[in-house]
């Protein structure tokens, strides 16, 4: 991705350049990953950016999830900090209300999301550079896209958040709708009421899109690059701030689905450089780097697919063009 500057309000943090990020902390250390052979015993936990150094070397971010049962021992801050050292900025996703998000959820857990989002702060204090944080991705559902308290919930997150002074924090919107359409903007409003006050505040507004064989059909999932061009030019000028492709989640799984996958990423290979022009995208991450056999959700099977690297390291033809990001 080319070089960007931009201005952050009530932020004195700039990235240096745009991120490409990678979900993914560790790996397992499979006999035929050739970059990995060793006599350490099979299957030892080594850090992803092990071989990121080797087999993607455009990449500068490594993307962890922050969930309700968040434990500072997933992601020690030894190893992320020399993640940091060696130049990877940490891209949090802060997702402490998931799928049971709604109104009456987050006023019932709204004391303790506050109590989790302080002891990830402190956490955050403890690491030495510039860390991203994408703040309740996929919040626009279950109602409370049409709710304005959304917005003070916003807010005072950033304050909390803000209390590191090397942290870039932005909501994240999920794109939802009618996937065969590119250009939704009758969709995209909708959230509004729940983003609106909140936007002015934001270091970024990120999004994410997400698809798979199991819940769309090929021509749905061919237009992500082109409906996520799109979207990100439309939050751009409507709120004014730079934007993050925070995650996308692709599937391989099913038939022609890796080519269905493959074809994605090289959109994206096109669309990337004008949404940096016409959008100010400031980072593009993708969801998973490997296959994820336990990861289970929304997508069924197809969960289990959404990395450009099967859960072995066979490259996918979708790998290709996800090095060539830059």
């Amino acid at each position: 991705m080319k070089k960007i500057s931009f201005l952050v309000l009530l932020c004195t943090l700039v990235l240096d350049a745009a991120v490409i990020s990678v979900g993914g902390f560790d790996i397992e250390k499979y006999p035929s990953l050739y970059s990995f052979r060793s006599q350490k015993p099979q299957k030892t936990r080594v850090p992803i950016t092990d071989m990121l150094e080797l087999e993607s070397k455009n990449v500068n971010g490594v993307t962890m999830w922050i969930t309700r049962d968040w434990q500072e021992n997933w992601y020690d801050v030894e190893s992320v900090q020399k993640n940091i050292d060696k130049g990877y900025v940490p891209v949090f996703i802060f997702y402490y209300f998931a799928d049971e998000i709604s109104i009456e959820f987050i006023k019932k857990r709204e004391a303790d999301y506050f109590k989790h989002l302080r002891k990830f702060t402190k956490y955050l204090k403890s690491l030495h550079g510039k860390k991203i944080v994408v703040l309740n991705p996929e919040y626009n559902m279950n109602g409370v896209s049409n709710w304005r308290g959304m917005n003070d919930i916003f807010l005072r997150s950033f304050a909390i958040l803000r209390e590191d002074s090397e942290v870039l924090v932005g909501p994240c919107v999920g794109d939802f709708g009618n996937y065969k359409k590119v250009n939704a903007p009758e969709e995209w409003k909708l959230f509004d009421l729940s983003l609106k006050e909140a936007a002015k505040s934001a270091d970024f507004i990120a999004f994410q899109e997400m698809r798979a064989l199991t819940r769309n059909n090929p021509e749905e999932i061919i237009n992500s690059a082109q409906r996520s061009y799109y979207l990100s030019k439309y939050l751009h000028k409507k709120y004014h701030k730079p934007t993050a492709l925070a995650y996308l989640a692709i599937s391989s799984y099913g038939k022609s689905g890796e080519k269905i996958q493959a074809n994605v990423y090289r959109d994206f290979v096109y669309y990337i450089p004008r949404m940096e022009k016409e959008a100010e995208l400031m980072m593009f991450g993708t969801f998973h780097y490997f296959d994820y056999p336990k990861h289970v959700g929304y997508f069924n099977k197809a969960e289990e697919y959404f990395g450009i690297l099967s859960k072995d390291g066979k490259k996918k033809e979708s790998f290709k063009y996800f090095n060539v990001l830059k």
